[in-house]
């Protein structure tokens, strides 16, 4: 309190597994403040430490199957992604990080050597207030005037499904631009962490009502290495163009460890596998490849058990970005399932596009 934060032990205005949320007054600033449950870091530790010995004890039985899967290298991957959750300095990187993916440079002629960031007006992250993020606490920018995305996903009026449609545009815009562009994925994106910042007319420049995507709990955030990067937009070019077969073939090439090639018609089992789930996607144009009718999620985690049956390693993080498109799809679908993917992905794939 006596460097101006004053907070209400019973304004709770979220709450997790790792931390809960307070709303509260930095001087004449409304902050929101998430605070780590006690001990919560010593007990991922511990579980950790367990869940690492029991991967190493795995990996030591001599079956190929059991020591293609990798399991020392999925462990240490999830300890990665898990300990950052319980260390909100990472969060507070995460969502500064964030907040320059998505500012965009703007110049006016009056001030040619001169460019002010312009935050979209689409999305925002929330921003850590200087000086007040450590290990256990964060303090952040307080979103007013934002309500779970959930309200909006019961919204059947005329004019509620008006909106819904406008916020699928900019939240799956946002999802590829992470992934294909940034290569810096926000792997926590369920309902609960999607805000929707709502600005009426009379309160907007433009003179019409404006609706944010605000996303929050930054602290599970993904890059993909280099090959597995190349695999994914490979596969999605595959889609768009008909060539599973070949992105099949890619993968094997690419793969730090496969017995594909070992086995006599691996290579052309695995490709012709990948090329027939291509197909069957690809056929999905007759019906339009809208999210009614597509799953990508579901097309990315059937190629990763053609990996596991055929035996071509992948990086344990892909398996983060395919739950994830999971995640993010099925709330896309639940705004606006008539909304065609191509629109979408296709500028991403092709190394283009903005929200």
């Amino acid at each position: 309190e006596d460097k101006g934060l004053q907070m209400d032990p019973d304004d709770i205005i979220g709450s997790g597994s790792a931390a809960q949320v307070y709303r509260a007054k930095l001087g004449s600033q409304t902050v929101a403040i998430k605070v780590l449950h006690p001990k919560i870091a010593e007990r991922v530790d511990r579980d950790l430490m367990l869940m690492r010995r029991v991967a190493s004890l795995l990996d030591s039985v001599p079956i190929e199957m059991i020591r293609m899967l990798s399991l020392p290298r999925a462990a240490d991957n999830f300890a990665s992604v898990l300990s950052k959750q319980v260390d909100l300095r990472i969060e507070g990187k995460n969502l500064s990080r964030f907040h320059e993916n998505f500012t965009y440079q703007k110049k006016s002629l009056l001030k040619a050597f001169m460019s002010t960031n312009i935050p979209s007006s689409a999305v925002l992250f929330p921003q850590p207030v200087e000086g007040w993020v450590s290990r256990d606490v964060l303090v952040e920018e307080y979103v007013d005037n934002a309500d779970p995305i959930a309200k909006y996903l019961h919204d059947d009026s005329p004019e509620g499904m008006k909106v819904r449609k406008e916020l699928a545009g900019p939240l799956l815009r946002s999802y590829l631009k992470m992934v294909f562009l940034d290569n810096f994925t926000h792997c926590d994106l369920h309902a609960g962490n999607v805000l929707i910042k709502h600005t009426p007319a009379e309160s907007n420049k433009k003179g019409k009502d404006s609706h944010t995507i605000v996303f929050l709990d930054a602290g599970l955030a993904i890059s993909l290495s280099p090959n597995d990067r190349r695999n994914l937009v490979d596969l999605f070019r595959a889609v768009i163009l008909n060539e599973g077969e070949e992105a099949g073939r890619l993968m094997v090439e690419r793969a730090r460890y496969e017995r594909c090639s070992q086995v006599e018609g691996g290579v052309e089992a695995f490709s012709k596998g990948v090329g027939q789930l291509v197909n069957e996607f690809h056929d999905n144009r007759k019906k339009g490849l809208t999210l009614g009718a597509v799953r990508i999620g579901s097309l990315l985690g059937r190629v990763l058990d053609l990996c596991r049956v055929h035996q071509v390693e992948v990086d344990p993080a892909m398996a983060n970005i395919v739950i994830s498109t999971l995640v993010l799809e099925g709330l896309g679908r639940s705004l606006a399932s008539d909304l065609n993917l191509l629109d979408f992905a296709l500028p991403f794939v092709l190394r283009a596009g903005k929200v």
